[in-house]
């Protein structure tokens, strides 16, 4: 049986409207201590109404190599980095600490059996950078001015091999293992080759890792105890967000020092655009004054705060995501939750042109519209709702089915009509 929705184009409701548009509609869950990472579509959350891509245990892997291509000469470094799962084992009510990883002063492959780890806690940790996903803790200290020194190793431009210079010691204290690891090459940007053992040269793994075989990746991840590869990661078309653990730059006094959290990261091809000082029904996409960001952590961990019993949300941070779909989206944070579930409650909306599954049997009524709008469709409706053309939400479905519109100013509009079959887009024209 069809049902006949009525959608209310009226501004003088704006604010009831607009506060159920930024109540919570989806969540995340990673589980005790944050041992998942969660992999998250802003597409397939509106379109299904649950984000979730892929949820994965980050306690499997030590270090991470980029599957990608480098971008010579706009972003060389994209592949070439080497990731650190800094927080695994980290576990500070515990006194357990983390993955820590060194570089050892005038150690090369020469000396690799007889490798001198005199003063290995005094040397400096190295780490990932939290802005972008390049800057990698292998690649600590890499320049643009010096495009083709890698930290690591060195790319010779006749061979188009990069070849490791240096020895790390890769190490857990709490739990007593060290491994320490030399990267040999990188072939023609397409074959990793390294070397993994322990200190004593034991239980020693040469590795090789073929970008080929892992598109569509932008890493694959490697567990030096158990010398396996972990292929993670969903296709990274499809995921916008990843919840995870990793090494925030966090203020400490005048300065600011790694710190495991907890928060939001981007893709590659993401931007997020973080405005502050309004509540979601106070800002939309015409008004913001955030401009979009390619630094991974513009989400990340500070939209919540430990009260010493609780998480307390900061509920004027709120966030435009274009997204891999290359639409935009208005996302809040709204609750979270420690402990045995490390839930995030959020509230997400589709600012413009979403693409849209195109439903059949839909019939939108009078279009053009001066008076009621009514949406005719056999299809079980979970929300109606109407943006005007800056992205601003003014407008829900209602039961009523005679409402006025004389009130409402003329122009174009967008309406979207959310299903449990997927979801229709049609412009509105208001007379």
């Amino acid at each position: 049986m069809k049902k006949i929705f009525t959608v209310a184009l009226m501004l003088l409701v704006g604010n009831a409207m607009v506060a159920q548009n930024c109540s919570a509609n989806d969540s995340t869950i990673m589980g005790p201590g944050s041992g998942n990472d969660v992999f998250y579509s802003l597409k397939k959350a509106y379109t299904s109404g649950n984000g979730t891509v892929k949820t994965v245990s980050n306690t499997n892997w030590h270090l991470a190599f980029s599957v990608l291509g480098s971008q010579f000469p706009s972003n060389p470094a994209v592949g070439v980095a080497i990731r650190v799962n800094s927080p695994l084992g980290e576990n500070p009510q515990a006194g357990t600490t983390g993955c820590v990883l060194k570089v050892i002063p005038g150690a090369n492959f020469s000396n690799w059996h007889n490798l001198d780890t005199t003063g290995l806690y005094a040397l400096p940790e190295l780490v990932d950078n939290d802005s972008t996903w390049n800057l990698s803790a292998f690649t600590s200290g890499y320049k643009v001015s010096d495009p083709f020194n890698f930290i690591w190793g060195n790319y010779n431009m006749t061979t188009h091999t990069l070849t490791g210079s240096k020895v790390y010691v890769l190490y857990n204290k709490s739990q007593n293992w060290y491994k320490k690891v030399h990267i040999n090459s990188l072939v023609y940007d397409t074959i990793w080759n390294f070397t993994v053992s322990n200190i004593d040269n034991s239980d020693s793994n040469f590795v090789s890792i073929n970008k080929n075989s892992h598109k569509n990746r932008n890493f694959i991840y490697y567990d030096v105890l158990n010398n396996t590869l972990n292929d993670r990661e969903p296709d990274n078309r499809d995921w916008d967000l990843l919840w995870t653990k990793y090494k925030g730059l966090v203020p400490l006094g005048p300065v600011k020092v790694p710190y495991t959290v907890t928060g939001v990261l981007h893709n590659l091809g993401v931007t997020v655009a973080q405005n502050n000082g309004k509540k979601c029904n106070e800002v939309w996409l015409g008004s913001k004054t955030a401009q979009p960001s390619s630094i991974i952590s513009t989400i990340g961990y500070d939209w919540k705060t430990f009260t010493g019993t609780a998480y307390a949300i900061t509920d004027t941070f709120v966030y435009f995501v274009y997204a891999k779909d290359t639409n935009t989206y208005k996302m809040t944070m709204i609750s979270y939750t420690g402990g045995a579930q490390s839930k995030t409650v959020i509230s997400f909306g589709a600012t413009s042109g979403i693409d849209s599954k195109q439903l059949s049997s839909v019939n939108v009524y009078p279009n053009p519209v001066n008076g009621v709008l009514n949406v005719d469709i056999d299809k079980v409706v979970t929300s109606i709702q109407v943006y005007d053309m800056f992205g601003k939400a003014v407008a829900f479905s209602t039961d009523s089915p005679s409402i006025e519109l004389s009130d409402l100013n003329a122009g174009v509009y967008l309406l979207i009509v959310t299903t449990n079959e997927g979801t229709f887009q049609q412009k509105i024209i208001k007379e």
